[in-house]
């Protein structure tokens, strides 16, 4: 069964280059995720949840 599989990919540059793609993109993501001065705005939306103003008038009393 994973022979048969294996079978497909005949090009191993191509899936070298695919593997290459993503992993940078990984790289970027977690580059823009840990930023510097970023850690404001995660404290801001970690306490989103929590702030009850923006829904007090769609809720019926």
């Amino acid at each position: 069964m994973k022979q048969l599989g294996l079978k497909a990919f005949t090009d191993t540059y191509l899936t070298s280059f695919g593997l290459i793609i993503f992993f940078v993109f990984f790289v970027c993501v977690l580059l823009w995720v840990f930023r510097k001065n970023s850690k404001h705005h995660y404290g801001d939306m970690e306490k989103m949840p929590l702030m009850d103003e923006e829904f007090s008038n769609a809720r019926p009393k």
